[in-house]
């Protein structure tokens, strides 16, 4: 009988210690799976403050712009127009100008603290007064590309500006040096009116026929499927893949022009295709 009393007294305590272990375990899992919610919680709404700050910067943009619309119909612009180039990718451009002194391809960014930069660095810093530093992608490489799909959408038959606008007012020329068409939300409008490259005269008719070509290539894709667009593109490239054919993506030098010497990543089906990107 003490062998028996023994026995269940031992087994008591052994269920008594396997249940704390359970409770143990699914507190444990529960805090893990509250943690990851907290976690994806906490992206997502860093994602929609970024997304608000950008939108609120293009608000400002179109304000600026809508200054410069008059009656006779020779200062039109496009906001967030997206397109689909021969290729299949989609390009996200912030606003097009079209007047009669150029086309104008602008790129909106509403970033605080100090601005330094330059046209070659591939990242320009953004600084704050705590000394918390902050890097992000050239903003002028970053809107050239627009540029050159933009062009080739519209067959290469207009040369398309690039102006990179920071609403801020934050952009001082001694920290982002010969970059003219890196301008002040402020100084946006004048930048337009004055602009000059001593041949490009638009008349009403190239106005409204360029702003009709570029609402026949804009785009119904949402910015959900720009984004994941967007995403497959730069995975192919880290798989060394042309996002362009397919190709595989090889270095190669460059044999004449400005960057002869110079190392470049290329596609291997090159002439057919003329995909290429700088080595970092």
């Amino acid at each position: 009988m003490d062998i028996l009393i023994i026995f269940l007294v031992v087994i008591f305590v052994l269920l008594i210690r396997q249940n704390k272990r359970t409770t143990k375990d699914n507190k444990s899992e529960k805090e893990s799976k509250s943690k990851s919610t907290q976690e994806k919680q906490s992206k997502a709404a860093s994602k929609t403050i970024y997304q608000k700050i950008g939108e609120y910067g293009e608000l400002k943009v179109n304000e600026k712009l809508n200054l410069l619309v008059d009656d006779e119909g020779l200062h039109r612009y496009i906001s967030d127009l997206t397109f689909i180039d021969s290729d299949g990718n989609s390009h996200q451009i912030d606003h097009i100008a079209i007047r009669e002194n150029g086309i104008f391809c602008i790129e909106t960014k509403n970033y605080g603290g100090w601005i330094f930069g330059n046209e070659y660095q591939k990242k320009w810093t953004q600084t704050f007064p705590n000394r918390r530093r902050f890097y992000f992608l050239n903003p002028l490489k970053q809107n050239q590309s627009h540029v050159n799909y933009l062009s080739k959408a519209l067959d290469d038959k207009y040369k398309i500006n690039s102006i990179i606008v920071f609403v801020q007012n934050n952009i001082d020329k001694s920290r982002v040096k010969n970059c003219p068409n890196v301008i002040n939300l402020k100084d946006l409008n004048n930048y337009l009116e004055i602009y000059n490259d001593g041949s490009t005269q638009y008349s009403l008719e190239d106005i409204n026929e360029i702003y009709d070509l570029l609402f026949d290539i804009q785009s119904e894709i949402t910015d959900e499927e720009h984004i994941e667009n967007v995403q497959k593109i730069r995975m192919l490239i880290e798989e060394g893949k042309c996002p362009r054919c397919g190709g595989e993506i090889v270095e190669r030098i460059a044999k004449r022009g400005p960057n002869a010497g110079q190392k470049f990543y290329g596609c291997s089906n090159f002439p057919k295709c003329w995909y290429k990107k700088n080595i970092k």
